[in-house]
């Protein structure tokens, strides 16, 4: 289980690059590599213990091939604050859709814990 900061996805009507149309029903996440996509995960709110499982239908936040943070255990490289495009980053490992984000009662951009099922 890894804790990372997580941010809304908020790309409501807008295709992910799975091929989702995101709606506010369907608990999904974004994480870095698309190795992860169709995986399951649990997310986990530290801060009142909430926890929702969901399906990874998006890459991202910042990179697409994270490999080592994802399945190996190491630190997101946005953390670094720069993805490997040399965008800015917010230091975010995982993105929560609107059903994660409300389930887990997110307030704003905090740490999550996140599994894969």
């Amino acid at each position: 289980m890894m804790m990372v900061k997580a941010t809304r996805e908020g790309l409501g009507g807008k295709q992910t690059s799975s091929g989702y149309l995101v709606d506010p029903i369907v608990p999904f996440v974004a994480l870095p590599d698309t190795a992860a996509l169709r995986q399951r995960v649990r997310v986990i709110n530290p801060q009142n213990g909430k926890s929702i499982e969901a399906i990874v239908l998006d890459v991202g936040p910042w990179n697409e091939h994270d490999h080592a943070y994802v399945f190996g255990g190491h630190r997101p490289a946005a953390e670094t604050g720069i993805d490997t495009r040399g965008r800015k980053t917010n230091g975010a490992g995982i993105d929560l859709g609107e059903r994660v984000w409300a389930a887990l009662e997110m307030t704003g951009n905090d740490q999550v814990w996140w599994e894969f099922i």
